[in-house]
């Protein structure tokens, strides 16, 4: 059996970089990653060099090395990710975590542990989406990643949902995911904003990427958007209100709500009806 080795990295701008470095180890081969407060944890029990992975890369960072023993890496990491409970209502859990009796019980494995709603961001959207009327909805979740979003969207009465991820890992998590939560009404895509030429327009859009993502691609969400239907999103900071705002009004999107958790951000809007 080989021992895994643990990467803590130290990055500039953990929040806005953390994801880039994560999506380049996990192509490599890296297995599981915990978010840490300026950076992350990084684990394999292959020879991987970070640093020729991630060469060229123009963040600055550095990290230390430890050896674990595989033995203990298993309770290690599954120790890192705890159940959560979001407004008595939805309960997330891992398979390695007991089920208990919620209205809404979703079963994340992920490949990081802040894809489950335990990050600000995935928690606002839930929030949102908790106060909308899902039943017999259409919807797409962009930038899907492990897909938990989409599944609570089956679980609150959507008939159909479209998932869209363009990273090849994050797509191979929300499969598993969808199987493991028997999952029916979901589509998954491997794509970016592209891949909405091919979906018709939805009720409920549900985006949580980050600022620049969504400043650029807001003009395509709307195409996909129905007359009177929502857009939600989440990803940034509350100072970048400003920007999305003006970037979904200027594509007709009406402003509805907004909810903020530790200066992150999420928006609802809904699109005014074309006369």
């Amino acid at each position: 059996m080989a021992d895994y080795k643990e990467y803590n990295f130290h990055l500039e701008q953990p929040e806005s970089n953390r994801d880039i470095f994560i999506a380049l180890l996990a192509q490599a081969g890296f297995e599981g990653f915990v978010e840490t407060a300026d950076g992350f944890l990084a684990y394999t029990n292959q020879a991987l060099k970070p640093k020729s992975i991630l060469h060229g890369l123009l963040i600055s960072y550095h990290y230390e090395e430890k050896i674990v023993k595989e033995e203990n890496w298993n309770k290690s990491w599954e120790a890192q990710i705890k159940p959560l409970i979001i407004a008595d209502q939805i309960y997330i859990k891992t398979s390695f975590h007991p089920k208990k009796d919620y209205p809404f019980v979703i079963t994340i494995d992920p490949k990081m542990s802040f894809g489950t709603g335990h990050h600000e961001t995935t928690y606002l959207m839930i929030r949102h989406m908790l106060a909308m009327d899902f039943k017999n909805k259409s919807v797409i979740d962009m930038g899907s990643g492990t897909g938990v979003l989409s599944i609570l969207s089956e679980q609150l009465g959507a008939h159909e949902i479209y998932a869209v991820d363009n990273d090849r890992w994050a797509y191979e998590n929300m499969l598993e995911n969808f199987e493991n939560n028997q999952m029916h009404r979901i589509k998954a895509y491997y794509g970016a904003a592209d891949t909405l030429k091919q979906l018709p327009a939805v009720d409920i859009f549900l985006a949580n990427i980050n600022r620049n993502i969504l400043s650029r691609d807001i003009p395509a969400y709307v195409q996909n958007i129905k007359d009177g239907g929502d857009l939600v999103l989440s990803g940034f900071y509350t100072e970048d209100i400003p920007l999305i705002r003006e970037v979904a009004e200027d594509c007709g999107m009406v402003f509805e709500s907004e909810m903020v958790k530790n200066n992150w951000t999420g928006l609802r809007f809904i699109k005014s009806v074309q006369k």
